[in-house]
């Protein structure tokens, strides 16, 4: 059976130019994504962005002021901006309104990536009151085209209660939708007012499903790699977003096997396998960076140590892809390369899910090891 040759100095060099250039030109097709949260002070909005996003982004975020009323909420290694108000409060709601308007109005005048992309109004189902202003807030953004969930926060009945058909009447035609949400665990009380469990964390997947609705497409993926994993919504469009960088590479690797490459030559698609690896990582919420490209690629076969790795995964998948067993040791054309490096991501992406599953921490090194344990099982 023919192996995989170990690529010599001069070869990893250009494999590693071949990796930045594919990074760049996948890169390029994803911004990051900006959400603008407003509200009245109390009514939830950090419990509900620690709930959707991941690393506590409201507590464990950098902030920085964009104006008198607006804070802008990051993190370093996570691809998205909060634009926070400091609370819609009633006494000081021209000020704050013309702060949000003239920020989202800025936006829109430079690049679409600095857009707010959705807005999410936060009112508390407790009050059982919505303001005018916050309805003429919605109109007015709503009129710079941006789109806009009224999210019904600290919620305790999830049913059609008559509040939630008042709001859906008031914020007819003006708003994308209304999601019910409860950030974080309540007590339960029985009817003396013991203690007798917990309301759970609830409403936020759907949360995450209409935001993602109406994200543009070249946010989605920084928005799927912001969230935190824990919600169930959150790993399906992970998923969704981890297909789509593997069946860019899948095309890429086709290029590459247009002109057939010996699959002792194989080590020539490892630089978009590597790219498609990395990617998928940071979608899983993994801090990497194109700095983890090359380790990547040595993983795969660029070091003497490794390539029994390499040449395991590249293998065992041929071998697990129905129908590509049989070129091990032939040739490489479009169709086997293309299929080989969508059996490379679609494996790596099933080793992160049962990391998940595992209640496991995710990093590179754990995901590449259950990688390359499913393909050589």
């Amino acid at each position: 059976m023919a192996s995989v040759t170990i690529p010599g100095a001069e070869t990893i060099t250009n494999l590693k130019d071949d990796a930045m250039q594919f990074w760049q030109e996948i890169s390029s097709k994803h911004k990051r994504a900006n959400i603008l949260v407003a509200g009245k002070t109390g009514v939830g909005k950090s419990s509900l962005i620690n709930a959707v996003f991941r690393d506590q982004l409201a507590e464990t975020g950098l902030g920085r002021p964009v104006t008198q009323q607006l804070n802008i909420i990051y993190s370093p290694g996570v691809p998205l901006n909060i634009l926070d108000t400091k609370g819609l409060e009633l006494e000081d709601y021209e000020s704050i309104k013309g702060d949000i308007l003239n920020e989202v109005r800025r936006r829109r005048s430079t690049e679409d990536d600095d857009y707010v992309h959705v807005a999410w109004l936060c009112i508390e189902q407790e009050g059982k009151r919505i303001e005018e202003a916050e309805i003429s807030l919605a109109k007015d953004l709503a009129e710079l085209g941006v789109q806009i969930i009224v999210v019904l926060t600290k919620c305790h009945n999830f049913k059609d209660t008559e509040f939630s058909e008042v709001v859906k009447e008031k914020f007819h035609g003006i708003v994308h939708n209304i999601v019910l949400t409860r950030g974080i665990e309540t007590p339960r009380y029985d009817e003396d007012e013991n203690i007798i469990g917990n309301n759970v964390i609830r409403g936020i997947d759907e949360l995450i499903h209409t935001s993602y609705e109406v994200i543009p497409e070249a946010q989605k993926q920084a928005f799927s790699d912001a969230l935190n994993i824990r919600n169930k919504e959150a790993i399906i469009k992970k998923k969704e977003e981890a297909k789509k960088v593997i069946q860019a590479a899948s095309g890429a690797a086709a290029v590459v096997g247009a002109a057939p490459i010996p699959f002792s030559d194989a080590f020539l698609l490892f630089p978009i396998q590597a790219v498609m690896i990395v990617k998928i990582s940071g979608i899983f919420g993994m801090s990497v960076s194109k700095d983890a490209i090359m380790p990547v690629i040595t993983t795969l076969g660029g070091s003497t140590a490794a390539t029994v790795i390499g040449k395991s995964i590249v293998t065992g998948i041929m071998k697990m892809i129905p129908g590509l067993g049989s070129f091990i040791g032939g040739a490489l054309s479009a169709t086997v390369a293309g299929k080989l490096t969508t059996g490379m991501g679609e494996a790596y992406m099933a080793g992160l899910l049962t990391l998940v599953e595992e209640g496991k921490p995710l990093d590179l090194a754990s995901a590449l090891a259950v990688l390359k344990s499913k393909v050589s099982s």
